[in-house]
């Protein structure tokens, strides 16, 4: 069940009932105000986490990108160059999609 609406006509009377109605919308007004704080908080916490998120996948990619394989002999193999190519473009997918994330968290960080 909903609030019970508020005429205005009653407030002169200012009844018990009334004042019931008025106690009811404040407590209301006071919950709806609370989770709005909360939720503002969380979102700050999750900018925050992404952006932790962030620098730690940035932090991967670049070990990637730097990762070179100590090959035996005089050549590489195909499957060591095929591995150092899979890295090195995992690592360039990782660093767009990081791009991607801090543009979207500037957005939404000046929403909040």
């Amino acid at each position: 069940m909903g609030l019970q609406p508020l005429e205005f006509s009653d407030c002169y009377l200012d009844s018990p009932w009334f004042r019931d109605r008025i106690r009811a919308h404040e407590l209301e007004l006071e919950k709806t105000n609370k989770f709005i704080k909360d939720l503002l908080k969380d979102g700050k916490n999750l900018i925050a986490a992404t952006r932790n998120l962030s620098a730690a996948q940035r932090k991967f990619a670049h070990s990637l990108r730097d990762f070179k394989f100590e090959f035996i002999g005089d050549a590489e193999t195909d499957d060591e160059r095929c591995i150092d190519a899979s890295l090195q473009e995992f690592s360039m997918f990782l660093k767009n999609l990081e791009e991607q994330r801090e543009i979207m968290a500037l957005n939404v960080n000046e929403t909040l």
